[in-house]
């Protein structure tokens, strides 16, 4: 009972010391520097660790992520899509994404192009797919987080190496569980840090461009100016309005025959109307009437 009280006591200092010695810049800095023990060394860490981050960020290339968007104006869609995945294949860049539409005809493209390639590739996209009508370039410079993210990597690979020397040392059961709970939690923020820098590298290493590509506008669609460009956009726009009231009617006639339907057959079940116009007498008389026979015949 003594050595297991022992142990439990001395697993939080020894938990602390190596936290304040190995892990004073890693993914946690909180965790573990609290208490009286290796408060000195963590400051000292601390302070030393940007300066690192800047001596790496200066005596490093620039980590740029270059990403571009373009529209350009062609004759053929198809041929200057497929020339434009020839320019970047040859590149070495791929495809990352494309949409196609035939309502109304085009292709957006977007592209994964080497970063030491970009400039280059960009200025084929721009010349030889046919009428470029815009492009928007953006630089980024993630040269500071991509220093960051290394140290911070480096930091949490050594911490959870000397958490697993820990665990060898461990001489009783409680200490064996909180060592291996730091160690999950270690291996957790390791693997986050990793995933980050991954995404960075292969952010900087491949610059990003969208292409939109639309047929070119045949000639004489745009009206012209003056007098014969508003006489075509007011036939432009009769036309329109004479298209929209024909498919109204057509629209509203099928609704016009069902009432006119429904009118007939309630007046015949209903019968001959008031308002239907009566037979005249004479017209009784030539019918056989009952006063056809009442009158004598006038003398010839």
């Amino acid at each position: 009972m003594r050595t297991a009280r022992a142990g439990l006591v001395l697993v939080p200092v020894v938990v602390a010391v190596l936290l304040s010695g190995c892990a004073g810049d890693g993914p946690n800095d909180s965790s573990g520097m609290s208490d009286g023990s290796g408060t000195a060394v963590d400051m000292k860490r601390q302070e030393t660790a940007p300066t690192q981050r800047a001596e790496l960020s200066a005596g490093a290339a620039r980590a740029v992520v270059y990403t571009a968007s373009m529209e350009v104006e062609t004759k053929d869609v198809d041929a200057a899509v497929t020339r434009a995945k020839a320019l970047v294949t040859q590149a070495g860049g791929h495809v990352a994404n494309e949409n196609a539409t035939t309502e109304p005809v085009g292709a957006s493209i977007t592209f994964k192009i080497p970063a030491e390639r970009y400039g280059t590739v960009l200025d084929g996209l721009s010349r030889r797919l046919g009428t470029r009508r815009a492009l928007r370039q953006d630089a980024q410079d993630v040269t500071e987080a991509v220093a960051d993210v290394e140290s911070r990597v480096r930091s949490a690979e050594a911490a959870l190496k000397s958490f697993r020397k820990l665990l060898d040392r461990a001489g009783t059961v409680t200490e064996v569980i909180n060592v291996e709970r730091e160690i999950a939690q270690r291996q957790s923020d390791l693997e986050a840090l990793q995933a980050k820098r991954k995404a960075l590298a292969e952010q900087t290493a491949f610059a990003t461009v969208t292409v939109r590509i639309e047929p070119a506008a045949k000639a004489g669609s745009r009206p012209g100016g003056g007098f014969t460009g508003g006489l075509k956009s007011g036939w432009a726009a009769f036309v329109a309005v004479l298209s929209a009231l024909t498919l109204a009617l057509g629209w509203l006639l099928p609704f016009f025959g069902a009432l006119l339907l429904i009118g007939a057959a309630a007046w015949l079940l209903s019968g001959r109307p008031r308002w239907w116009p009566r037979r005249r007498p004479a017209e009784a008389r030539d019918l056989g009437g009952p006063d056809s026979g009442s009158r004598p015949a006038p003398p010839p």
